[in-house]
């Protein structure tokens, strides 16, 4: 199966006053985006760009080139909706977009193969997360320069910061724990074991841990108090207590799990278990899975939207639904035929999903209430994920 990654966005202090009061603003002619909220952006990682395109007109209002074999990999907006940022996996940098000109102005050297990436709740630190590298690069949003490189992590994927900011935890898709990082002094301090490794695989380590497959994220309950984090090589989450920093359950769940995604309300966390294809439904209420139901191959996210979970299976072509009130499964919406499904997000009304879809380089917008398509196309080449400033389901491969 594909080897990708994922992230979440954290709320942020600044606001959108701050973006649009801005003293030493650009000429009104170059203003191409006067409310950051009113942009969907798409990361396009064959034509090397970020997209923009309008909410309401589902108009392209303009596309920032990177420059050649940059391969962007995910894309996130600041809190105070000033900037637009992304990795830049074959270039080995990071990227500060202008989001009102959509200029693109600044280019940071950080570690290897740069993919997922975070803000602080503040927004004054952005954590570009280096899976080659197995580092986290911390660039100043202040003076937009990387003060520096923490090493120490095994093939490092998302980043969650806790909400009051002074501590960032990070999933390790090449290991079994969660790296805790004390953001003050930006360094490694602890690192969580998710679950116990089969014995047989320390027997044999050349041969049952030379391709691991760990964990991808560590999501952050509602309330802050709880992380929870899918391990695919062992088939379980691990539910951690963000007071302590320690595992307080372990629940099973099906084969291969790619990661875990927690409804709007805090209620439900759904695991995507990609080698049995099926969904596992966790009750964060008792701990436990409430529902274990069939679903497609090759699941890349899941998205909530109109009291439903949205999953999508990024090589059949569909996007399957499940009722949350019933969990139960509530049909499937067929894309397309011989296409390629990316990752999605969800507006901030929670009334529509904007998937990206490869290979005919489009937006696919699927209404949550009717499951009726609208098809955005020529949005970039290879549009692989999408991004809406307060979307709850900002996330990556």
């Amino acid at each position: 199966m594909f080897k990708s990654r994922r992230t979440v966005l954290a709320g942020g202090a600044l606001t959108v006053a701050t973006f649009l009061g801005a003293v030493a603003g650009p000429r009104a002619q170059d203003v191409k985006v006067t409310d950051p909220r009113s942009v969907l952006m798409i990361v396009n990682r064959d034509s090397n760009d970020i997209g923009f395109m309008d909410l309401k007109t589902r108009k392209m209002v303009g596309r920032t080139f990177l420059g050649n074999n940059v391969n962007p990999h995910m894309v996130m907006m600041s809190p105070d909706g000033r900037y637009v940022v992304t990795g830049g996996t074959r270039a080995n940098k990071a990227f500060v977009i202008d989001t009102r000109t959509l200029q693109l102005i600044k280019t940071i050297p950080v570690d290897l193969a740069p993919e997922h990436l975070a803000f602080s709740p503040d927004g004054r630190w952005y954590y570009q997360g280096n899976p080659d590298g197995d580092s986290i690069s911390v660039i100043d949003m202040q003076s937009l320069t990387r003060i520096k490189t923490i090493p120490g992590f095994v093939e490092p994927l998302n980043v969650t910061f806790s909400p009051d900011g002074a501590k960032a935890y990070v999933g390790n898709y090449g290991a079994h724990w969660v790296g805790v990082i004390d953001v003050r002094r930006h360094e490694l301090l602890k690192k969580i074991q998710v679950a116990a490794v089969p014995g047989v695989a320390r027997l044999d380590p050349a041969k049952y841990l030379g391709e691991i497959k760990g964990i991808n994220i560590a999501a952050l309950s509602n309330d802050g108090r709880y992380l929870y984090t899918a391990d695919s090589d062992l088939g379980v989450v691990g539910v951690i207590d963000t007071r302590d920093d320690r595992v307080i359950e372990t629940i099973r769940v099906g084969l291969e799990p790619w990661r875990i995604y927690m409804s709007h309300d805090g209620r439900y966390g759904i695991t995507a278990n990609n080698g049995d294809e099926t969904i596992s439904i966790i009750d964060t209420r008792t701990n436990s899975v409430a529902a274990t139901l069939e679903a497609g191959p090759d699941m890349t996210g899941v998205n909530f939207a109109g009291g439903k979970a949205f999953v999508i299976s990024s090589s059949s072509g569909f996007v399957y639904v499940y009722d949350m009130g019933s969990l139960r499964p509530a049909g499937r919406i067929r894309v397309g035929v011989n296409v390629q499904l990316e990752t999605a997000t969800t507006d901030a009304a929670d009334e529509n999903i904007y998937l990206a879809e490869s290979t005919n380089h489009e937006v696919v917008i699927i209404n949550a209430r009717t499951h009726a398509i609208e098809r955005v196309r020529n949005v970039g080449l290879f549009p692989w994920g999408t991004h809406i400033m307060d979307s709850k389901d900002n996330y990556c491969h």
